[in-house]
């Protein structure tokens, strides 16, 4: 019975610590995607979700929606932020590249 409470925490260690990383890795990605457009994260929504982009070892799109209006149209943004593992098995982003959609 010991070995099976061991195992549950080791279970929910590892999922707290991958929760973590995703979380340093969506702050990264929305640093690199605030800088590349410009803006404050004041102004814009922000949505990500993970892709896969060949030659890189993670991907993440993100979709900025601005919160105000040009000429009656709410600003959207689609950016791509790719990542390479370094030595250390943590994630360097390589670049983000954004396109306007409205």
């Amino acid at each position: 019975m010991k070995a099976f409470f061991i195992a549950i925490a080791l279970v929910l260690s590892s999922s707290f610590a991958s929760a973590g990383a995703m979380k340093e890795i969506s702050i990264m990605t929305t640093d690199s995607v605030l800088e590349t457009l410009g803006f404050d994260e004041s102004i814009v929504s922000i949505e990500q979700k993970f892709t896969t982009v060949e030659g890189y070892d993670l991907a993440i799109i993100t979709m900025a929606r601005g919160n105000y209006k040009v000429k009656g149209i709410v600003p959207t943004f689609k950016c791509v932020t790719v990542f390479q593992k370094n030595s250390d098995n943590w994630y360097d982003i390589v670049k983000t590249e954004c396109e306007t959609l409205k």
